[in-house]
């Protein structure tokens, strides 16, 4: 794959685009990040080897071109010229090689670290940097996506002056309140089409959506599911949707503490779960309903019709429950956060349902900080919590199945049987033997439900009609680094 580098200049205007979203910005380093909000500087801010584009098909980035070995245990890519960082220093391949060594170190919280776990080895020479794995991987271009570019001497400082090679740098930031971005005038590509992008944090998305037709803010990240048709028919707004969903609604429980280790206690939930419900009362119908407790899209051609159905049946719950162990009058806890209050609503739902066969759930709302502590990163022993979450994955299932790879899920699930599975697909250049694998993987995630997806997700942005440019990645990820807007 090749592509040709076009001209830095300056930001093309002077103007200003403001983005507003309940969810806070509480730190900058993309090898660390918290919250899926957070990926919205990915190409703002930093750049890696690769990108997905809208489709979601794997592009050039920092890398003009890249090659495999035949048994695709080796890859090699070759580094774009004439890239600087933020701060003027030229960007070498030896710098890229110690990023992916930072990335790889055990002790540097990376979500993704299951999708780069193969590199054996990684090093450079010239403008050329070559990985070796220990194993196969025919779609490790993609699995290195989220793997960006860093000026490591400077990590220390990176909440304060993040140094990447993005289009964007950091001018001010106070976590979990305001972020601004000002051009980057050493940027490799085309110019910002604005001067400054200011992230702000809403207290609520009914306050973000009021400031959003007020114009206070001009771009807010996924909007609430009851204001999705208000948007759609507004002469003053605008929606931004991927060209090809990829969420989905996750509820996860601590696999390997009591009574959740117990695949029954999984299974009688999965029955106890009104998903028509979830999906007609918190989101307000914009989605659709997944009785197979699948991570793929029916939607998807990679989708598997051949698994067991966890259609809303009390009886059937209140059984596995008792097989499990679990005695009328046990309390569960559901754990949300007021900054999804969609979360709450289907903690109501699920309450209500349990109720009705002697299961008490109690809902605790904290700060969505709070509630990403009490189990993430995964490791965490969390027993009888119910934690509300959604997932946002391109279309390739890599991503969604990677999720439950051992050490990734939050949930603490792990199995070797399924690791070797995805292993298998991913070292595979044949699309046939790898969509065996990936139903394979469905249908043990069908089985064992590591995890409850009852609700596929369309995540939508939104936009003042003034905004151009403004685009979603099939992850839901939110592209502002085209972004442009009008007098």
């Amino acid at each position: 794959m090749t592509t040709t580098a076009p001209t830095a200049a300056a930001a093309s205007s002077q103007a200003t685009i403001t983005i507003g979203s309940t969810v806070g910005i509480p730190q900058l380093n993309p090898a660390v990040s918290t919250f899926s909000w957070e990926e919205t500087l990915y190409p703002l801010l930093w750049d890696g080897l690769t990108q997905l584009n809208a489709k979601g098909d794997v592009v050039p980035d920092l890398a003009t071109s890249w090659s495999s070995s035949p048994n695709s245990e080796q890859w090699q890519f070759t580094l774009r010229q004439g890239v600087k960082f933020s701060n003027g220093k030229p960007l070498t391949a030896a710098d890229i090689v110690q990023d992916f060594r930072y990335y790889l170190k055990p002790s540097t919280p990376f979500q993704n670290a299951n999708e780069i776990a193969s590199i054996k080895s990684v090093s450079s020479s010239g403008n050329t940097i070559t990985f070796r794995l220990s194993a196969p991987n025919a779609l490790f271009p993609e699995a290195i996506t989220t793997v960006k570019a860093i000026y490591l001497p400077s990590l220390s400082d990176i909440d304060h002056h993040p140094i990447g090679t993005g289009p964007f740098t950091v001018q001010s930031f106070v976590p979990n309140s305001t972020l601004t971005l000002v051009a980057n005038r050493h940027y490799w590509g085309s110019a910002p089409k604005v001067a400054k992008l200011v992230f702000l944090t809403e207290p609520d998305p009914t306050s973000a959506f009021t400031a959003l037709k007020a114009g206070t803010i001009q771009v807010m990240g996924a909007i609430p599911d009851s204001d999705v048709s208000e948007v759609a028919h507004s002469s003053s707004l605008k929606l931004v949707k991927p060209e090809v969903p990829g969420s989905y609604v996750s509820w996860e429980v601590d696999t390997k503490a009591p009574p959740f280790n117990n695949v029954k206690a999984r299974q009688a939930l999965a029955y106890a779960i009104n998903a028509k419900a979830v999906l007609n009362e918190a989101y307000f119908g914009v989605g659709t309903v997944s009785t197979e407790n699948d991570p793929i899209s029916a939607k998807s051609p990679w989708y598997d019709p051949n698994l067991t159905k966890y259609t809303y049946n009390l009886a059937k719950a209140k059984q596995l429950f008792a097989q499990a162990g679990i005695k009328s009058g046990t309390t569960f806890t559901w754990w949300t956060t007021s900054a999804y209050p969609e979360w709450t609503t289907s903690g109501e739902i699920l309450q209500a349902s349990l109720k009705q066969i002697g299961i008490n759930l109690k809902i605790v709302s904290n700060d969505v900080s709070t509630w990403a502590a009490k189990f993430y990163p995964a490791g965490k022993s969390y027993p009888g919590l119910i934690v509300p979450n959604f997932q946002s994955t391109p279309e390739e299932p890599a991503f969604s199945l990677n999720f439950f790879m051992p050490n990734r899920c939050e949930c603490n699930w792990n199995s070797a049987t399924y690791a070797s599975v995805f292993n298998s697909a991913i070292g595979t250049r044949s699309v046939v033997a790898r969509a065996k694998d990936w139903d394979r993987l469905q249908a043990m995630i069908n089985e064992q439900v590591p995890t409850y997806q009852p609700i596929q997700l369309e995540v939508d942005a939104a936009t003042s009609s003034s905004v151009s440019g403004v685009w979603e990645e099939s992850g839901d990820q939110l592209h502002l680094e085209g972004a442009s807007i009008s007098s």
